[in-house]
Order: C-alpha cells, then sequence, then structure tokens
C-alpha cells in the first residue's frame, strides 16, 4: 500500500468530489459522523491502484456499546417505531428520493471503494433505489390477524418489530445493501448497519441521507471497524435483538455459535457454488456468453456467481470453445475505464485468494482452456481463468473461489446433472439452458437450493425473495419473506 494520491480520484463526478472533500467515514452515531473513542482508524483502499484514498473508523468494543445504546434509546422511546404506518412510508420514500439523487456519488464511491466497474455500478444504484422504494410501502401493510378461537374470548396476533437489528453487510454491493436497511426500517426496527471493512463509504451516505429524510436520530446508525473487533461483539452484544448477517459460510457458522449462547435470532446469507447447467438443445453463442457473464461480472465476488459450469458431454467440446471465444473480448481495466469489462478484486487479500486457487486447480490435474493470472501494476487485478476436466469432488469445484475462475464440469444425462449439481455443501442457486420445458421442470423440481434460473441467470428484483438452504445459510433477504423476517408475531388475548 502506498500513500500518494491515487489517480483514481480524478475521475469522480464534481458532486462526489465535493462529497469527498476532508471526508471521515466514520461511526454515525445519532445522526452524526463520529470517530471511534479509543482514535482507531483503518485505511480505505483503492482497488484500483491499492493507494489509500481515505481514512475509515475502527471500532472496539466500547463502541459497539455506545451504537448499542443509542438504538436501544431510540427503539425504547418509540421515535420511529411508534410513528404513524403512512408517516413512516412518508420518510422511506424521501430516502428513496435522496439516494436516486445522490446515485453519481453511491456510484462512484462504489468503483473506488469496492472495485466495481463504473459501468456496472448503475446497476447496484438501481436496485438501491427501487428495493427502498418497495420497502417504503410495507409500513401500512404489515397485517396481523385474528385465529378462531372458543367463544369468550378475542385474540389478535399484531406483527411487530423486532427491536435493535444488526445488519452485519459485505462488501461486494455496497449501495444494494440499503435495501437491507430500508426492509428493517419500515418493519418498525432501529438498525445498526455494520459496514464492511473493504467498504466503508456508502454506509456513511446511506445513514446521513436516512437522517436527512427525517429518520429519527439512533433509528439507523451505522458502525466502522472489523469483524472480529465489533462484528463479533455486536452479535454478543446483549442490548441486539436480532442480527443479519451476509458473507462466508465459516463466518456464519460462528455468528450463530455466538448468537446462540444468548438465543438472539440471526437469518444466514452465506455462499454459493452454483451449477450452471447446459443441455445439448440449448443455443450454444448466447448460452456460452451468458455463462462467462455470470462467473465474469463482478470480478466474480458474487454469491450467486455460476462458477460451476455443468456442460452435457455430446457439447461439451463445442461448448468450451464458445465460452473461450466469448472471453476473448474480456478487457481488463481500471474501474472508470469505459472500455473495461473486468475490473480489479476488492482487495489484496482476495487477490492473494484467487491466485492460490488457481495455483490449486493446475496442481490439482486440470486442463486450462483460458489461462489467466495476476495482471495489471499496483492494483488488485486477475484476468479470467477456464479450467476443464474438472471433477466434481475436487477443491476447485467444492469451495467458493469468489474471483473470475470457472469449473467445467461434463455430465451424461439430466440425473447424472442433478447429481453433480447437488453433490456440494452449499445451495444458493442454480441455473438451467435447456428448451425443452418439461426438463427444466423436473430438473428445477430436483435441485436443492433457494433459486432456480431458467434460460437466464442471476435476474433479482426486490419483490422476490432471496437466499439458500445447506451451507448457503437460512432466512430470506428481499420480498415479503425479509419483511416478515424482521418482525414477530405477539399473540394479545381479550377476555369478552
Amino acid at each position: 500500500m502506498t500513500t500518494e494520491v491515487s489517480p483514481t480520484l480524478s475521475h469522480v463526478s464534481a458532486q462526489t468530489e465535493s462529497y469527498l472533500k476532508d471526508k471521515f467515514f466514520g461511526h454515525v452515531i445519532d445522526g452524526a459522523v463520529v470517530e471511534s473513542i479509543g482514535g482507531g482508524t483503518m485505511p480505505v483502499i483503492d482497488p484500483s491502484t491499492g493507494i489509500q484514498i481515505a481514512t475509515a473508523a475502527s471500532g472496539e468494543t466500547a463502541d459497539v456499546d455506545r451504537v448499542v445504546t443509542s438504538s436501544r434509546r431510540a427503539f425504547d422511546e418509540g421515535t420511529w417505531r411508534n410513528l404513524a404506518p403512512l408517516e413512516k412510508e412518508h420518510r422511506l420514500h424521501r430516502l428513496a428520493r435522496l439516494i436516486d439523487e445522490n446515485r453519481t456519488v453511491f456510484g462512484d464511491l462504489d468503483a473506488i471503494d469496492a472495485g466495481l466497474l463504473r459501468t456496472y455500478t448503475a446497476f447496484l444504484e438501481d436496485f438501491g433505489v427501487n428495493a427502498t422504494s418497495y420497502f417504503a410501502g410495507w409500513p401500512s401493510k404489515l397485517h396481523g390477524s385474528i385465529p378462531p378461537v372458543p367463544t369468550g374470548m378475542n385474540v389478535q396476533h399484531r406483527r411487530v418489530p423486532r427491536g435493535v437489528v444488526g445488519l452485519i453487510v459485505p462488501w461486494n454491493g455496497p449501495t444494494a445493501v440499503v435495501a437491507m436497511a430500508a426492509a428493517a426500517l419500515a418493519a418498525g426496527n432501529s438498525v445498526i448497519l455494520k459496514a464492511a471493512e473493504n467498504t466503508p463509504m456508502s454506509a456513511v451516505l446511506m445513514a446521513e441521507l436516512a437522517f436527512e429524510a427525517g429518520i429519527p436520530a439512533g433509528a439507523f446508525n451505522v458502525l466502522q471497524g472489523t469483524g472480529q473487533a465489533v462484528g463479533s461483539a455486536l452479535v454478543e452484544h446483549p442490548g441486539t435483538d436480532f442480527i443479519s448477517f451476509t458473507g462466508s459460510a465459516a463466518t456464519g457458522r460462528a455468528i450463530q455459535s455466538t448468537a446462540a449462547r444468548s438465543l438472539t435470532p440471526v437469518a444466514l446469507e452465506l455462499g454459493g457454488k452454483s451449477p450452471f447447467i447446459v443441455f445439448d438443445d440449448a443455443e450454444i453463442a448466447s448460452t456460452a456468453a451468458a455463462a462467462t457473464a455470470a462467473v465474469w461480472s463482478g470480478q466474480g465476488q458474487i454469491c450467486t456467481a455460476g462458477s460451476r459450469v455443468l456442460v452435457q458431454r455430446s457439447i461439451h467440446d463445442e461448448f468450451v470453445a464458445a465460452m473461450v471465444d466469448a472471453s476473448r473480448s474480456v478487457t481488463v481495466g481500471h474501474v472508470f475505464d469505459a472500455s473495461a469489462t473486468l475490473g480489479p478484486l476488492v482487495s489484496q487479500t482476495q487477490l492473494d485468494r484467487v491466485a492460490a486457487y488457481v495455483d490449486l486447480g493446475r496442481s490439482e490435474g486440470v486442463q486450462v482452456a483460458l489461462d489467466g493470472g495476476v495482471t495489471g501494476d499496483g492494483g488488485f487485478f486477475h484476468e479470467p481463468v477456464i479450467f476443464t476436466d474438472v471433477r466434481n469432488e475436487m477443491r476447485i469445484a467444492q469451495e467458493e473461489i469468489f474471483g473470475p475462475v470457472m469449473s467445467v464440469i461434463p455430465f451424461d444425462d439430466e440425473a447424472d446433472a442433478l447429481r453433480i449439481a447437488n453433490d456440494v455443501d452449499y445451495g444458493l442457486a442454480a441455473g438451467i439452458f435447456t428448451n425443452d420445458l418439461r426438463r427444466s421442470q423436473r430438473m428445477t423440481d430436483g435441485l436443492d437450493v433457494g433459486t432456480v434460473w431458467v434460460n437466464t441467470y442471476q435476474a433479482g428484483y426486490p419483490t422476490v425473495s432471496y437466499g439458500g438452504v445447506k451451507q448457503s445459510g437460512y432466512g430470506r433477504t428481499l420480498g415479503e419473506e425479509m419483511v416478515h423476517e424482521l418482525t414477530h408475531i405477539k399473540s394479545v388475548w381479550i377476555a369478552q
């Protein structure tokens, strides 16, 4: 890491430049950006250059106490949860408008913070606006019910907020995580957003805009720092009522274990090793383009990346050749380079991890159809890699790499495809490419995953729930299911 001024900053908009001027990305508590109690900081690194571009707070247990105390006070006093439902909606819709008005800043921040191509961040901005708008409409629709009971009694099932909700979010889509905060607020909770240590910027802007939109002080706070120092302390804190975590399976298991000691409920959206299944009746060129996009998008740093490409044996060689051909146009480049189609990985740590898996794949005896490696000067760039002759038991086929690395596995028929697809610890998503409708239904029924795409991949919308099974976690983000998960039912018995 170097300390000179990053040339990346010369590409940001005037609006972003103004926002970044003398900006410190601290915790956000009661609507104000503050330093850590102990003065701890951490660098914000530009993945395109490896140069520090800003400074963020790095908290400790005392900062967690301060944040939880603020959130608990806001919840107990009811400054947010007791607002009339339509007033909550007005303020959340105002937040959506403010996000839209600041979409250029969000896009620039996600590019310089997460290393996402500026052409790609437009999707995250749209998603953040749309998701916030969707969840903004929920406060007036959180209906309870009246179950049938014996004569002489009346019972109400009331849907009420969880309380203080800790959202521990990932670094691979910073603006999109506003959706989770909006859902938790719509349900009436006080929210603590624990920003990813690699991407602290967008979370601060989100909280500032929430305060401007009329979300009361303490109802939406941001906690900065490492997972080890503050993430664990947030999960352990007796003042939290619910934890939502998105990240690795290993960390998810640790969070579940810690939360179990206090019986704090958790929702876990963990990793994936999703199969992209191609049958011999699929159109070769368009499906090959979709397969490569399913792994190269976001530099492969997407939980649902279709990194296991299962190809029917009769078209295996032709399909691999088509994927290699489709990948020839991939241009590795700077996040603000409009011609670039593959940007940097988020950090040196992630680059080292991906490079190690590529070395592992070669050592496991696979064939290399597309040979890529570490590239660039100063940034965290890795070219795309396509491995063939991969056996499903190999580590590169079983473990989440989170980079532009694809494993191609041949199969014989539907039964063979299902066996291979399900023979993995994860169960987040899968894609099926076939022109046989009945086959797609049979495969959909047999796949043990949370989401199935047929003749498309990685489609998403705020109204549609998202989550996994097995080691991909449990609980759902997005859609009605997420709002219900962020509430619980209180049964009220009234004697007539």
